[in-house]
């Protein structure tokens, strides 16, 4: 049944409709932009921030403002290989290369005056990247708070400690889920644990030398049943090492392993509509738009800054973000959170089926029935969300032609070696 069927015919009069945008008014402008490290605030910032959240109040499908955060990813290529990642576990979503520097500066051209924060990471090892330094540099100089996950576990030296100083990164997170290495590596195959906080003390080095607070390091721990007891030497460490750190329970293919909620995840699903839809835009390396970071085959991109794969680089002005932005797949899945009406547009998209318009949709049949957002309780967690993005694969990757040989996975242990599989 679609939403608006179960919404009484009373919420559409007159007095009702301004008494709604009266609400609407006075939520987005108690509201205030998010105070990222880094960020320089301005006056097209601004209106950008309060343009976008009205849109998303209203659930508009055509969008006047720039998205508020870009996830760009560096490179789908990673030296690691995580059993529950989509590229650890040797899953192809799409050709592995590097983000070239023309692609990432036309979208930093056109959405950079309004952009509040970039991630530099989606599905691969954003320090593999031989350009990264100068991209997070572009950045950091208009104004734009900068982040970077990475799991460190590769070759580094003092030239590269201080160039991700001076690049201006505000934040650098780094993957270390245990404390030894051998409860360590149980989940970050291939990882060095040595070598990652060797690594940290050479970019805490290199702060000292250039007097710089930044950037902040951040230990990343992700709890899992075989690494639940490394949490307080684990802080310790991290102290010990100059780092802050985040806990948070990790995501595992199939039920989720802590069914009594001892720890907690970073985020769960929450009744809104969604953030990356109207919010935070997602670009592949290889030019490909996606609805959200979820994503992984290229099939579910909703389309393309540089055309068609066939397309050669020098032809990167054949199309703007905001023509992707505002096309009609786009479109088509906002408009989900208004109709989920089941047209073969809508069912052939990832967002139809995404946990998170389930939830919006029970959320609207909820308080059609007279209940509120504070009594509202979603039946799915963040580790449902995620098996529902690793579950939902293209027809080649169920016929088992991702997947690659083990001949065919080269072990990519240094910068050089990256480079030279990937042809840079």
């Amino acid at each position: 049944m679609a939403i608006t069927s179960i919404i009484p015919r009373a919420v559409s009069t007159p007095w009702s409709r301004a008494t709604s945008l009266i609400r609407r008014t006075k939520n987005f402008l108690s509201e205030r932009p998010p105070g990222y490290p880094g960020l320089k605030m301005t006056p097209k910032r601004l209106l950008n921030f309060y343009l976008v959240r009205y849109q998303r109040s209203r659930g508009d499908t055509k969008l006047r403002g720039y998205p508020l955060q870009l996830t760009i990813e560096s490179t789908n290529v990673c030296n690691l290989r995580c059993p529950y990642c989509f590229t650890g576990a040797g899953e192809q979503g799409r050709e592995k290369t590097m983000l070239q520097l023309p692609l990432y500066q036309k979208a930093l051209d056109e959405m950079g005056d309004r952009l509040l924060m970039v991630e530099f990471y989606n599905w691969g090892e954003p320090l593999l990247n031989k350009n990264i330094y100068e991209m997070i540099g572009e950045a950091s100089q208009r104004g734009i708070s900068t982040v970077i996950s990475t799991n460190f576990s590769i070759p580094f030296d003092e030239e590269r400690a201080e160039k991700i100083v001076r690049s201006g990164l505000q934040i650098l997170g780094v993957s270390i889920d245990g404390a030894t290495q051998e409860s360590y590596e149980q989940y970050r195959v291939r990882g060095n644990l040595e070598l990652i906080l060797a690594n940290v003390r050479l970019v805490n080095d290199a702060k000292r030398r250039l007097a710089s607070p930044t950037p902040k390091i951040v230990w990343e721990f992700h709890i899992f049943p075989h690494n639940r007891g490394d949490i307080e030497e684990a802080k310790a460490m991290a102290a010990a090492n100059g780092m802050e750190i985040a806990i948070s329970k990790g995501w595992v293919i199939g039920p989720d392993w802590d069914q009594k909620r001892e720890f907690a995840f970073s985020s769960d699903p929450s009744p809104e509509r969604c953030s990356f839809l109207w919010e935070r835009a997602i670009i592949h390396n290889d030019g490909g738009v996606a609805p959200c970071c979820g994503t992984f085959y290229q099939e579910d991109d909703f389309g393309k800054l540089r055309g068609e794969p066939s397309v050669a680089l020098s032809a990167l002005d054949s199309k703007s973000f905001r023509e992707v932005w505002n096309n009609e797949q786009f479109q088509t899945a906002r408009g989900m959170y208004q109709r989920r009406d089941g047209s073969a547009g809508a069912r052939g998209l990832i967002c139809y089926d995404c946990p998170q318009t389930i939830i919006w949709e029970n959320f609207q049949r909820h308080t059609a029935e007279g209940g509120t957002k504070a009594n509202f309780v979603p039946d799915v967690d963040s580790n449902f969300g995620f098996n529902y993005f690793y579950n939902r694969k293209p027809e080649r990757a169920r016929n088992g032609q991702s997947a690659p040989s083990p001949a065919d996975i080269i072990p990519l242990t240094t910068v050089e070696s990256v480079e030279a599989a990937t042809g840079e």
